[in-house]
């Protein structure tokens, strides 16, 4: 009869002081009781007493990737992807904001006994269409030629209106960060743009070939000017030394330079017979024979030949 009075006994005291269990890490442990106010852990011990529900929310952050196409200003499908990092605010305020938002899905897992309230199903269920919504509001009224340029200002302004609407509906998370990882045009856009850049390329190498050509040219013309110039100086310095001689080689001196070679000819041992040049005998050069010095050095050199 003691033994069976110990057995209902056990669980009776069971009952009324419940059974002391660990917050597992990055988990806050709800405690719903019938009566009062729920109890918020997030450390150390907790204690569920019989009628107590106890519900287990993933606190850790974590963080849910969006990949978007979205029709921008220019009619063009940019391809962008949005990411919110965050975690559960879980306090007493937030309870059945978070009850109301996701299923509670019965576990008995480890150190997790009860209910657990996942932040994936959160997101999902009420947070995924806010931030898609907002990115798209925000990044369609640009021009995707605008956008890379722009991206920062972007994702501040995405941030900012996520964090304003998340403060509205008073959802239990708090964010971390809202990023725009990838601003992407088509393929058969960026195939295009990669034409288009490839031509500006090109262009630009026959400009600089078109230049360099150009400034060949034009060396090439000052040379030519120079050595054109150069051989104009050689031609007025060769008249102006023809027009020398011609004015000095008068006549007279001609005369006088025949009648000193012929003489240098007749003083040849060989030589018996002097033949005067017919243009040597002119008008004038009578006197110019009768010069003495000349007759003397001529009959001088005859004298010599006939010996």
């Amino acid at each position: 009869m003691k033994y069976l009075r110990l057995l209902i006994l056990i669980p009776v005291l069971a009952f009324i002081t419940g059974c002391g269990s660990v917050v597992p890490p990055g988990t806050t442990v709800i405690i719903l009781k019938p009566k009062g106010k729920p109890i918020v852990k997030t450390e150390g011990l907790y204690k569920a007493y019989g009628r107590d529900k106890v519900y287990f929310v993933d606190t850790k952050l974590k963080s849910y990737h969006k990949a978007l196409k979205i029709l921008c200003a220019d009619d063009i499908n940019m391809d962008v992807s949005v990411k919110w990092v965050g975690s559960f605010k879980v306090t007493h305020d937030s309870i059945d904001v978070i009850k109301s938002k996701v299923p509670a899905q019965k576990v008995n897992r480890g150190d997790i006994s009860g209910y657990e309230l996942s932040l994936d199903a959160f997101y999902k269920t009420a947070m995924d269409d806010i931030v898609s919504s907002i990115t798209r509001t925000v990044i369609s009224p640009y021009k995707t030629d605008n956008i890379r340029e722009k991206r920062e200002e972007i994702r501040e302004t995405v941030k900012q209106k996520v964090l304003a609407r998340l403060a509205e509906l008073k959802y239990p998370v708090a964010t971390a960060d809202v990023l725009i990882t990838n601003l992407d045009y088509p393929k058969s856009v960026t195939a295009m743009r990669n034409r288009i850049k490839e031509a500006d390329l090109q262009d630009l190498e026959n400009a600089a070939i078109a230049k360099a050509n150009v400034a060949k040219a034009k060396r090439d013309a000052e040379l030519a000017a120079e050595k054109g110039k150069a051989q104009l100086v050689k031609a007025e310095a060769d008249a102006a030394a023809n027009r020398v001689r011609s004015t000095s080689l008068t006549p007279a001196i001609l005369a006088v330079k025949q009648l000193e070679t012929l003489v240098q000819l007749a003083e040849g041992e060989n030589n018996t017979v002097v033949v005067i040049p017919f243009d040597a005998i002119r008008p004038g050069m009578e006197q110019m024979l009768l010069n003495r010095e000349s007759l003397e050095r001529l009959s001088k050199g005859l004298s010599k030949a006939s010996k």
